[in-house]
């Protein structure tokens, strides 16, 4: 059984300690014990592990790539669009004379940065109210989850880019544009886990052991929607990246001189034939993080889900 105790036994511990004055605390069974096997599933796979290890090195390429790399990736030489290994170049220069490979690392910054800013916040709201309108139900999730539907009819593309257009370009703009616009589909799966949780034993015994709303919601539903929300936070990262990276292509995101992979696609295309390692690089880079992210997520919601795609 899934949940933490029986119903009867529940009920039974939760109506003597209301009638003692004390509050009900959920122990720990089998869901803690759910948890822990499912943190020993992860990484298990070899593509799992390759796909975890990928995405820990793009991530910290991004966070310590100052040092790295100290080369300034707007510093221009001489002379311009120096072949792959030359002096003091490991991958040649671009069309201005800047490091490629420099630029290439400090690059990757704005696309991690703020995917994963944008999936924190398309998160914290998609939670929030998913969890409210699953937990609440009647009237309260009508009116929520009709908001959601409203966001989830316009096109994302559509969406974020009228959000970016009103909030201005650069990190700020893409952050808010891109959060809103994916909470609606955290929502979705919030609302579904948490309605899913709202029946189960222990959050029947809180409510008889006079927890409050809020209190549930924070103490014993979301730790039990924790592996498939997190499993949800990963896909939610390779689409804000994959986001990110477009808008920046279209000219809607970073603006130069910041590098970033996504313009410098767009920068390098017409050099493509001469210098092609000015588009393939970057937009290899940045398939790769869209790949493990998609991985990872794989991975976690068969760890916490162990049936998932029987």
């Amino acid at each position: 059984m899934s949940d933490r105790f029986p119903t009867a036994s529940a009920a039974r511990d939760a109506v003597a300690l209301a009638a003692a004055g004390r509050p009900w605390r959920a122990a720990a069974g089998p869901d803690a014990m759910r948890r822990r096997l499912a943190s020993r599933r992860i990484a298990r796979r070899p593509i799992a592990i390759v796909s975890w290890t990928v995405l820990a090195l793009l991530v910290g390429v991004a966070v310590f790539g100052p040092l790295l790399v100290p080369t300034n990736p707007l510093f221009q030489t001489s002379s311009a669009l120096l072949p792959a290994g030359s002096a003091g170049h490991l991958l040649g220069t671009d069309d201005l004379g800047r490091d490629e490979l420099a630029r290439l690392v400090y690059g990757a910054r704005p696309l991690v940065l703020v995917s994963l800013a944008a999936t924190a916040l398309a998160g914290l709201l998609g939670v929030a109210v998913g969890t409210v309108a699953g937990y609440l139900g009647g009237r309260v999730e009508g009116l929520l989850m009709r908001v959601v539907d409203l966001g989830l009819a316009l096109p994302s593309v559509m969406l974020i880019i009228l959000l970016v257009a009103g909030l201005g370009t650069g990190p700020a703009g893409l952050i808010l544009g891109i959060g809103i616009s994916l909470a609606p589909g955290t929502a979705r799966i919030a609302r579904a886990l948490a309605a899913r949780e709202r029946s189960r034993d222990y959050v029947t015994a809180a409510r008889l052991g006079g927890a409050r709303a809020p209190g549930i919601m924070l103490g014993e539903l979301l730790p039990n929607m924790a592996g498939q929300l997190l499993a949800q936070a990963a896909m939610t990262l390779s689409v804000a990246a994959g986001f990110e990276a477009g808008l920046s292509y279209i000219g809607l995101g970073i603006q130069p001189p910041t590098p970033d992979w996504g313009y410098m696609v767009a920068e390098g295309q017409q050099f493509l034939y001469g210098a092609p390692s000015l588009v393939v690089l970057p937009a290899v880079a940045t398939v790769i993080f869209v790949v493990a992210c998609n991985f990872v997520a794989d991975d976690l919601r068969d760890a916490f889900d162990p049936a998932y795609g029987r």
